[in-house]
Protein backbone atom coordinates (compact mmCIF):
# COMPACT_ATOMS: atom_id res chain seq x y z
CA UNK A 1 0.00 0.00 0.00
CA UNK A 2 1.40 3.37 -0.95
CA UNK A 3 1.52 6.33 1.37
CA UNK A 4 -1.00 8.22 -0.78
CA UNK A 5 -3.52 5.34 -0.66
CA UNK A 6 -3.09 5.00 3.09
CA UNK A 7 -3.69 8.75 3.63
CA UNK A 8 -6.83 8.61 1.46
CA UNK A 9 -8.19 5.68 3.50
CA UNK A 10 -7.49 7.52 6.77
CA UNK A 11 -9.18 10.65 5.43
CA UNK A 12 -12.22 8.64 4.28
CA UNK A 13 -12.53 6.90 7.67
CA UNK A 14 -12.22 10.21 9.51
CA UNK A 15 -14.91 11.77 7.32
CA UNK A 16 -17.23 8.78 7.73
CA UNK A 17 -16.80 8.81 11.51
CA UNK A 18 -17.57 12.54 11.64
CA UNK A 19 -20.69 12.13 9.51
CA UNK A 20 -21.99 9.41 11.81
CA UNK A 21 -21.18 11.32 15.01
CA UNK A 22 -22.57 14.66 13.81
CA UNK A 23 -26.27 13.75 13.90
CA UNK A 24 -25.84 12.02 17.26
CA UNK A 25 -24.22 15.09 18.77
CA UNK A 26 -26.96 17.32 17.38
CA UNK A 27 -29.58 15.02 18.87
CA UNK A 28 -27.92 15.18 22.27
CA UNK A 29 -27.84 18.97 22.14
CA UNK A 30 -31.48 19.12 21.16
CA UNK A 31 -32.41 16.95 24.14
CA UNK A 32 -30.52 19.18 26.58
CA UNK A 33 -31.87 22.49 25.29
CA UNK A 34 -34.16 24.38 27.63
CA UNK A 35 -37.36 25.90 26.26
CA UNK A 36 -37.47 29.65 25.76
CA UNK A 37 -39.31 31.69 28.34
CA UNK A 38 -42.78 32.77 27.34
CA UNK A 39 -43.56 36.47 27.72
CA UNK A 40 -47.24 35.73 28.45
CA UNK A 41 -46.92 36.01 32.23
CA UNK A 42 -46.31 39.47 33.66
CA UNK A 43 -44.61 39.90 37.03
CA UNK A 44 -46.84 40.34 40.06
CA UNK A 45 -47.23 43.93 41.16
CA UNK A 46 -47.65 44.71 44.85
CA UNK A 47 -50.78 46.73 45.63
CA UNK A 48 -50.88 49.85 47.79
CA UNK A 49 -47.72 51.92 47.49
CA UNK A 50 -46.91 53.69 44.21
CA UNK A 51 -44.52 51.74 42.01
CA UNK A 52 -41.07 53.01 41.17
CA UNK A 53 -39.89 53.77 37.65
CA UNK A 54 -37.93 50.51 37.50
CA UNK A 55 -41.03 48.49 38.39
CA UNK A 56 -43.08 50.32 35.74
CA UNK A 57 -40.38 49.67 33.11
CA UNK A 58 -40.16 45.97 34.07
CA UNK A 59 -43.96 45.63 33.95
CA UNK A 60 -44.21 47.25 30.50
CA UNK A 61 -41.30 45.17 29.18
CA UNK A 62 -43.10 42.02 30.30
CA UNK A 63 -46.17 43.20 28.38
CA UNK A 64 -44.09 43.43 25.17
CA UNK A 65 -43.14 47.12 25.09
CA UNK A 66 -39.56 48.04 24.16
CA UNK A 67 -37.39 51.15 23.85
CA UNK A 68 -39.11 52.47 26.96
CA UNK A 69 -38.09 56.09 27.42
CA UNK A 70 -39.31 59.33 28.92
CA UNK A 71 -40.85 57.75 31.99
CA UNK A 72 -42.33 60.77 33.72
CA UNK A 73 -44.29 60.77 36.98
CA UNK A 74 -47.30 63.01 36.38
CA UNK A 75 -48.64 62.63 39.92
CA UNK A 76 -48.49 60.10 42.74
CA UNK A 77 -51.08 58.13 40.73
CA UNK A 78 -49.86 58.37 37.12
CA UNK A 79 -46.82 57.84 34.91
CA UNK A 80 -46.54 59.04 31.32
CA UNK A 81 -44.34 56.72 29.27
CA UNK A 82 -43.11 56.73 25.67
CA UNK A 83 -42.27 53.30 24.27
CA UNK A 84 -42.61 51.01 21.26
CA UNK A 85 -45.21 48.26 21.10
CA UNK A 86 -44.52 44.69 19.95
CA UNK A 87 -44.88 45.78 16.29
CA UNK A 88 -42.34 48.59 16.76
CA UNK A 89 -44.91 51.41 16.67
CA UNK A 90 -44.22 54.37 18.97
CA UNK A 91 -46.78 54.68 21.74
CA UNK A 92 -47.55 57.18 24.47
CA UNK A 93 -48.89 55.44 27.56
CA UNK A 94 -50.59 56.66 30.70
CA UNK A 95 -49.90 54.10 33.44
CA UNK A 96 -51.50 53.77 36.87
CA UNK A 97 -48.64 54.22 39.38
CA UNK A 98 -50.15 51.81 41.91
CA UNK A 99 -51.31 48.90 39.74
CA UNK A 100 -49.21 49.25 36.57
CA UNK A 101 -52.42 49.15 34.53
CA UNK A 102 -52.25 50.97 31.19
CA UNK A 103 -55.02 53.56 31.34
CA UNK A 104 -54.34 55.18 27.98
CA UNK A 105 -52.42 53.90 24.95
CA UNK A 106 -52.19 56.06 21.86
CA UNK A 107 -49.90 56.31 18.88
CA UNK A 108 -47.10 58.83 19.47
Amino acid sequence: MTMKTRNLKIAALTLATGLIALPLGGFALAQNATPAATPAATPAIPQGQPLGMTQIIDHLSAKGYSEIREVERKSDKLFEVKARDSQGVRRELLVDARSGEILKDERD
